[in-house]
């Protein structure tokens, strides 16, 4: 067994060089881009990660990686007392920060996948001091001004990109202030750091469960009965209350006292000591914020961002907003009726909405999504998914007969380029719940691609998590239409941190600006409504037949029918993050969330919730004074869609030149250089009015 110090490492045998220009190479191969790509490699099922730790293990792993590192910044800092060139300087800063960052990214995101609770436990505390030492990297006077002398120094654009976002942490983290200023600053951001692990893991260990009597039980789909579990001693059966049950529980569940059972319940995940977490996390960002030159934690954090300032994020999240606030409204109008029909006359509230939404979509678009779900068995979805990304990108994805992972059901696929052969990296699909899991679903890396010190490139790993309903002796697992667009969308941020190709680990894959990361997923979204791909990604688990042209068509009348209330929802929750977060004085999260609710989503959370208790986005996902970039993105992403309905979904040409121009550069180069070399002109607003049926006038 390898040390647990010193991880294998998987590379690429190809020596790193700068590829082209993008303008030179418009119409080139991708392939050609990356030098190396000209012959066939083979990838097994060994990534050179390793997940079979014991808790005593991980710890001294952690330990061994940070005290490597810390040691190998301090070399460098001594040696940079001098004049240095950037290779000696900053760029040797940057490989320590790679070397620990492949040691130390599986570990610490075994805080949320590992099975034995200890592992966790041990992960957590590694995370913890990993978020502690970069924080401390940030602060460190010595790399600030090797940042700086490197600017000056740089010829090459992603060198001087590198150094850029160097100076850039270094003047957030107060490098540039005097010792005992950056000392303090130091210590509260590493007790926010520590906050938001502790935030993450009470929502992730999580285990609410409701109970319900047998005539609850009945008008549930079977998936979740599959779930359900006897409670001793009576005739009631539990469910987990969970991400992966709320939205089929909420929608089929025809008792309301249920319903808001069921959402009070969710909506105490986290319980108050994570609203208390947010409030200390909130409090302590306000302390930041101003010993670092900005007047709020929203300035701060929008300064690193494209928007650049609050009032622009506002500013948009605020007309979307007004605009689709009468829609809202006249939706809601709709779904009172079907409810006033059922002799309830009450306004409807958030735990009314889900069930007859749904109940407009079967009685107007005749649209049952348990019957769409038969269509979609997961067996079927996956590699249709990857065949389409496969055609589109110019990829293939080799499926790994015995995945070497960290738990059952897991899937592998090693990723090559199709021109080529060439092994471009790993994927992992943890796709199925288990106890102590990260409860959303989302997509991350377990290792970055990044140049190697003595030649060659470190291949990315990418894992994407999900909680899909487990398959049942007689039925396979089977997905909603919501589910399988999810998946689309985060495999879109999969295809950003395996085909990505940086010399520099830190702008690998979606390391880009925080407020733009989204915006490629979300244009990829839109392929799973159009009819052509529907077909393809969809079987019937009995028959095999495709989802019935009937059947879409009546999907793709109901996609808008609840614009209104889903924009709403997300710009109060851009409104509530910005609001929270450009206070100056003291915040009660809860309190601002409740008073907010209403105005801007018409509805209300049920009595004695906190749902902000597992607002994980705003507590360690770097969208606190940045969720509104849900929307912003938005913008981008319809605009990126424009040019693939012009030329056609699976034009190989325009799937490449996005791989070359979107995908490729990462964080190398700033979201709006990326933008106008993929699109040969500047961004569009119309495309996104349009879609959501907003007027730009």
């Amino acid at each position: 067994m390898e040390s647990p110090a010193a991880p294998a490492r998987h590379t690429s045998p190809h020596p790193s060089s700068r590829w082209l220009p993008a303008a030179a190479a418009l119409l080139a191969p991708v392939a050609l881009l990356i030098p190396g790509l000209a012959g066939a490699t083979v990838l097994g099922a060994d990534t050179g990660l390793r997940f079979d730790y014991t808790p005593a293990q991980l710890t001294e792993t952690c330990k061994s990686a940070l005290a490597d590192a810390r040691a190998a910044v301090a070399k460098i800092d001594q040696r940079a007392k001098g004049p240095v060139s950037i290779a000696e300087g900053l760029g040797a800063i940057e490989g320590a920060v790679a070397e620990l960052s492949d040691r130390l990214t599986t570990p610490t995101q075994m805080n949320v996948l590992a099975v034995d609770r200890g592992v966790r436990d041990a992960a957590s505390q590694c995370s913890d001091d990993y978020q502690a030492f970069l924080v401390e990297l940030a602060a460190d006077p010595a790399v600030y001004a090797l940042a700086v002398a490197a600017k000056q120094m740089a010829s090459d654009p992603e060198d001087e990109q590198l150094a850029a976002i160097y100076i850039e942490n270094g003047k957030r983290a107060g490098a540039h202030l005097p010792d005992a200023q950056r000392a303090r600053v130091k210590e509260l951001l590493v007790r926010i750091n520590s906050l938001q692990i502790e935030f993450q893991r009470a929502v992730a260990e999580d285990k609410t469960v409701i109970e319900l009597t047998p005539a609850e039980v009945a008008p549930l789909p079977e998936a979740l009965k599959a779930q359900l579990e006897e409670v001793a001693g009576t005739n009631r059966k539990s469910l987990r209350v969970s991400e992966a049950t709320i939205s089929p529980f909420m929608q089929q569940q025809s008792s309301r006292e249920a319903r808001l059972r069921f959402l009070t319940l969710y909506d105490r995940r986290g319980g108050v000591a994570n609203t208390e977490r947010m409030a200390k996390a909130v409090a302590l960002r306000q302390r930041v914020a101003p010993m670092l030159g900005y007047k709020t934690w929203a300035d701060y954090q929008l300064a690193s961002k494209m928007a650049g300032t609050p009032k622009r994020a506002l500013d948009l999240v605020d007309k979307v907003s007004a605009t689709l606030l009468p829609k809202a409204r006249a939706e809601l109008a709709v779904l009172a009726q079907l409810k006033k029909a059922d002799g309830d006359a009450s306004p409807v509230e958030a735990w009314d909405y889900p069930y007859y939404e749904h109940e407009l979509e079967v009685s107007r678009y005749a649209v049952d999504k348990e019957a769409v779900r038969a269509y979609f068995p997961v067996d079927k979805v996956v590699p249709a998914v990857m065949d389409i990304y496969s055609r589109l990108l110019g990829v293939r994805f080799d499926a790994i007969k015995e995945p070497k992972a960290w738990a059952p059901l897991i899937r592998e696929y090693a990723i090559y380029d199709a021109a080529s052969g060439a092994g471009l990296g790993w994927l992992y699909l943890d796709l199925y719940p288990r106890e102590g899991k990260y409860g959303h679903f989302a997509c991350g890396n377990f290792r970055v691609g990044h140049d190697l010190p003595g030649g060659g490139y470190q291949l990315p790993v990418a894992t994407m998590m999900g909680n899909w309903p487990l398959p049942k002796s007689d039925t396979p697992s089977l997905l909603s239409h919501y589910e399988v667009e999810t998946f689309f969308h985060e495999f879109g941020h999969a295809m950003h941190e395996t085909l990505s190709h940086t010399h520099h680990a830190s702008l690998y894959g979606a390391a880009t600006r925080i407020d733009f990361v989204e915006a490629p997923s979300q244009m990829l979204e839109n392929w799973m409504w159009q009819p052509a791909v529907l077909k393809k990604v969809s079987a019937h688990w009995q028959t095999g037949e495709p989802l019935p042209d009937e059947l879409i068509q009546k999907m793709i009348a109901a996609r808008h029918v609840a614009d209104g209330v889903y924009w709403t929802r997300q710009t109060f929750f851009g409104v509530y993050d910005l609001q929270m977060h450009l206070a100056t004085g003291k915040v009660d999260p809860t309190q601002l969330w409740l008073s907010l609710r209403p105005k801007l989503t018409l509805m209300h959370d049920p009595p004695g919730t906190y749902a902000n208790a597992a607002f994980e986005h705003l507590m360690g996902a770097g969208y606190d004074g940045g969720y509104y970039g849900y929307l912003w993105s938005k913008v981008f992403a319809q605009d990126m869609f424009s040019e693939f309905e012009k030329a056609g979904l699976e034009n190989p040409e325009v799937g490449l030149r996005y791989r070359r121009e979107i995908l490729l550069p990462g964080g190398s180069a700033e979201p709006d250089v990326l933008l106008r070399r993929f699109l040969g002109r500047e961004v569009s607003y119309e495309p996104f009015y349009s879609d959501l049926g907003i007027s730009s006038h």
